[in-house]
Formats: C-alpha cells, sequence, structure tokens
C-alpha cells in the first residue's frame, strides 16, 4: 500500500470530522438552540458522560485514527471499532442538557449525519489500511 494512500484516508478522516464542526447538528423544541453547531457540541458535549451518553469520546478516536493515517502510520482497527462504537450511542441523543434541565431534540441536522459518517469511515478507513497491508505482504 503506498504511503499517499494512507494520507488521503487520514486527511479524509479528518477534514470530515472538521467539516461537522462546522455544520449545524440540532435543532431543540424550544428556542435558544437554533441550529446548534458542531463546535458548541465539541466544547460541551464531553458533559454527556453525566447523563451517560459517551458518544463525545469518539472524537478522541477520530482524531488519533485520523492522525495516525497522515503519519504514515497502520492504526490498529480496533481504535476504529471504538471510534464507531461510541459515536453509536448518539442515536440515543434525543435531550439536550442545561442548567433548566434537559431540553428535547426536534431535528438533527448535517452536522450530526456528517459526524456520524465521518466516524463510520474512521473504522472503515483502518480495516482498508489493514487489509491493503495484508494483500500487499502476500503478494501477487
Amino acid at each position: 500500500m503506498s504511503v499517499s494512500t494512507r494520507r488521503w484516508l487520514g486527511l479524509l478522516v479528518l477534514v470530515t470530522w472538521a467539516a461537522s464542526l462546522f455544520l449545524p447538528v440540532f435543532t431543540t423544541c424550544r428556542p435558544g438552540y437554533d441550529h446548534v453547531q458542531g463546535w458548541f457540541v465539541l466544547a460541551f458535549g464531553w458533559f454527556g458522560i453525566m447523563a451517560y451518553m459517551p458518544a463525545w469520546f469518539a472524537n478522541v478516536f477520530v482524531l488519533i485514527v485520523g492522525a495516525m493515517l497522515v503519519l504514515e502510520m497502520r492504526p490498529p482497527v480496533w481504535l476504529g471499532a471504538l471510534a464507531v462504537i461510541f459515536a453509536a450511542t448518539a442515536w440515543w441523543f434525543t435531550d439536550w442538557y442545561d442548567d433548566t434541565g434537559n431540553v428535547p431534540i426536534c431535528h438533527y441536522h448535517a452536522g450530526y449525519w456528517v459526524w456520524l459518517g465521518g466516524a463510520l469511515f474512521t473504522f472503515a478507513a483502518s480495516v482498508i489500511v489493514r487489509m491493503l497491508a495484508r494483500s500487499m505482504a502476500s503478494g501477487p
């Protein structure tokens, strides 16, 4: 596998993740949270652990896998799997919590879906890199 393939996969992982930060993620049913941006969820999403919502931690694994690929390293598949497993818990992200209690989410926007897709792509990239490395090692 060429090194440039790893780098391109890593750049694609990181660009997808970064794009999700600039896109709206959700709108709540209460005024004041119209089109909450991804950077806001990144900044405050770690509070989700108190509400048993660990999805925010997927960011750590996405960044690690993306950086490893850009640095021409072969990330372990389990890191990609952790990214997608933690991200999958966002399917149960139905309320935003603030100082007034829980606020139901009425609509998910592009940032939510791009972030979930990026986590899935992170896992796929780690598997692709591993499979291509094995096929090159076994020869033609």
